[in-house]
């Protein structure tokens, strides 16, 4: 069947096995950190609002993303809607029970006219997932801001 779309751009997202969450952890409290800061800086250095920069921090950088799971007998798929982020930008911690996705635009400006349009913070999913999956086995894609996961599950 011939793609009715034939613009639409495919690629895969960095896959990372659960042993890096704790990596990825870090990494996402660095840019809440960054980012209240820079809210910090532009309130002139004004001291104690502290607390309300790292909740809005937090608040941009966990922006909230749109979900879908299946599972059938032999896999788990998810999709998640992460529009203006390029698959470079995206990681995804695989562990057997739960998934991390994470990603962050690339600091530089995006070429003008650029479709879809740069995301403008970063985001964060923490997802358990409803069966044991086989981490290794794990593949992502990420087509037109539609990330799509499959992730076989444990043989019993």
């Amino acid at each position: 069947m011939k793609d009715v779309h034939p613009d639409k751009q495919s690629a895969t997202p960095k896959i990372v096995i659960g042993e890096r969450l704790g990596d990825l952890g870090s990494r996402i409290q660095d840019a809440i950190a960054q980012r209240a800061y820079e809210l910090f800086e532009a309130r002139g250095y004004q001291h104690g609002q502290d607390m309300d920069d790292w909740f809005r921090a937090e608040s941009e950088l966990l922006h909230p993303v749109k979900v879908n799971v299946w599972a059938s007998d032999r896999e788990v798929l998810v999709t998640a809607e992460i529009p203006g982020f390029e698959a470079q930008e995206v990681e995804i911690a695989v562990e057997r029970r739960q998934i991390i996705l994470w990603a962050r635009p690339d600091p530089r400006p995006a070429p003008a006219g650029a479709y879809p349009r740069r995301a403008p913070v970063a985001l964060y999913h923490r997802l358990d997932l409803p069966s044991e999956i086989n981490p290794t086995k794990a593949s992502a894609k990420l087509t037109d801001g539609l990330l799509k996961l499959v992730l076989p599950k444990v043989a019993r």
